[in-house]
């Protein structure tokens, strides 16, 4: 009897319901992203919304995502993020971001013309442009620890997503802000999203918790690449959906010639 508890005590702790309501914490300071799933690609989703029965009640912006691998001009290995919002044919906002690599620390950030955000020994620098035209800037302590948004849909398929019931506490930096915040993610599922005819990919569904009523998403990530294929987000009864569209490597994009 006694030769069988050690077998017991280990497939105890190898059973996922026993480690459901454990909430691990990912920063950029523990290291324990998935970091080789954040690969050279560029991402397109079509956002949209609809309302509590499904109607769509906008037209849909296009969103191009890229991600490359560089070095600053210090030499540091970074990562380049690059996010552009067309909406009716035109670019609407762009933003570019770069973080330490592999800790995706925030080094510098832009949202041209109304945002530039560096770090520089700890210290936030920021320049905001208000609606008058007119330049506000101001520093914040900064400890490197959060992820920086917008860059989520990247951050989600980077968290070592084991077993349903898993709950991570991720905080993300919005740039501009007087700090940053933690939220709470719980894997909720797995389930096959069918793309087209009878074609599915296995996909981990990951709930993140605003911290208000009603207010929450749901994403379902790839689980062999990490990608995240859609989302959908509720907020007082209207939904927001993203979409992938499509990926490519932008270093080796073919364009095909007229035959």
């Amino acid at each position: 009897m006694l030769k069988a508890i050690p077998f017991l005590i280990a497939s105890l702790l190898a059973c996922p319901s026993l480690h459901a309501q454990t909430l691990d914490t990912i920063t950029t300071k523990n290291q324990k992203i998935v970091v080789k799933n954040l690969v050279p690609i560029k991402h397109s989703y079509a956002v949209f919304f609809t309302d509590s029965i499904g109607n769509r009640t906008s037209s849909a912006d296009i969103w191009d995502r890229e991600i490359r691998r560089a070095k600053n001009s210090a030499g540091q290995d970074v990562i380049e993020f690059e996010w552009k919002m067309w909406r009716k044919d035109s670019l609407f906002l762009q933003t570019k971001g770069v973080c330490a690599f592999p800790s995706l620390e925030l080094l510098e950030y832009t949202s041209a013309p109304m945002l530039a955000v560096k770090n520089t020994e700890g210290i936030l620098n920021v320049r905001m442009q208000t609606r008058m035209k007119t330049d506000t800037t101001f520093a914040i302590p900064f400890d490197g620890t959060p992820f920086t948004f917008p860059m989520d849909l990247e951050i989600w398929g980077l968290l070592p997503i084991k077993y349903a019931g898993q709950k991570f506490s991720v905080p993300f930096y919005e740039p501009g802000r007087g700090s940053y915040k933690y939220y709470t993610c719980t894997v909720v599922g797995k389930e096959q999203l069918v793309l087209q005819g009878t074609t599915g990919i296995d996909c981990w569904m990951l709930q993140i918790d605003y911290g208000q009523s009603g207010s929450y998403a749901t994403f379902w990530i790839a689980q062999d690449s990490g990608e995240v294929l859609k989302m959908q987000e509720s907020f007082r009864g209207v939904y927001r959906y993203k979409i992938k569209l499509f990926s490519c490597n932008s270093a080796n994009v073919r364009r095909i010639p007229k035959m």
